[in-house]
């Protein structure tokens, strides 16, 4: 059986078990992953961090980044134990930290590593509650660096749910306003990519 396959099949699993963690019944594609990951402008020293990485689609494209820039860091905060094995195996070169994103501070105290300047967010928002939803983004404002970068992706589908609303109007909160993609449509099933930076860095001119 095709690797592709394989995973797919582990990813609907885990979604059939777990539907609000996991938030979709397929991997992101090549395209979507692309979109979210392929243009992060890295530099020596920079820290990535990949929240909810799953199976690995956008690990792939932040890896073939971090070869080119091998200043650069990565982690992976993964909450499902399962996909943390299939992760290390495929990729024993990178960091990955099985546990939740809510905790990211002290994932970063135990390994010593300071703020981000990129965070990567495959995290199901539409499907979270506003605990969960609260405690990311508490995280994300305590960890990204004053010039970072915040993206993550709403399934067009779901983008009007109103937990995907909320989400939105909690980062607006903090950010300045969302940039958002044109609809990635070579993705089961579509998405859109939003961005965001700090007001300041934003008015400041952040490499993108």
């Amino acid at each position: 059986m095709p690797a592709r396959v394989r995973e797919s099949l582990r990813f609907l699993a885990t979604f059939m078990r777990h539907p609000g963690s996991t938030g979709a019944i397929l991997p992101s594609s090549r395209a979507l992953a692309e979109r979210l990951a392929g243009d992060l402008p890295l530099d020596k020293g920079d820290l990535v961090l990949e929240y909810g990485p799953g199976t690995g689609p956008v690990t792939a494209v932040l890896d073939q980044q971090l070869i080119t820039q091998r200043g650069a860091r990565y982690l992976g905060i993964e909450l499902n134990a399962g996909f943390v094995d299939v992760l290390r195996r495929r990729y024993p070169h990178l960091d990955f930290a099985h546990g939740s994103v809510v905790d990211i501070v002290e994932l970063l105290r135990q390994r010593g590593l300071g703020r981000a300047r990129y965070i990567v967010s495959g995290l199901p928002f539409a499907s979270l509650p506003q605990e969960v939803q609260a405690g990311t983004i508490g995280g994300v404002l305590e960890v990204l660096a004053d010039t970072g970068e915040f993206r993550t992706f709403q399934y067009v589908h779901a983008y009007r749910l109103p937990a995907a609303q909320r989400f939105r109007r909690m980062m607006g909160e903090h950010f300045a306003p969302v940039e958002r993609s044109r609809a990635v449509v070579r993705n089961i099933p579509p998405a859109y990519v939003l961005t965001y930076r700090r007001a300041g860095a934003a008015r400041n001119g952040v490499k993108h």
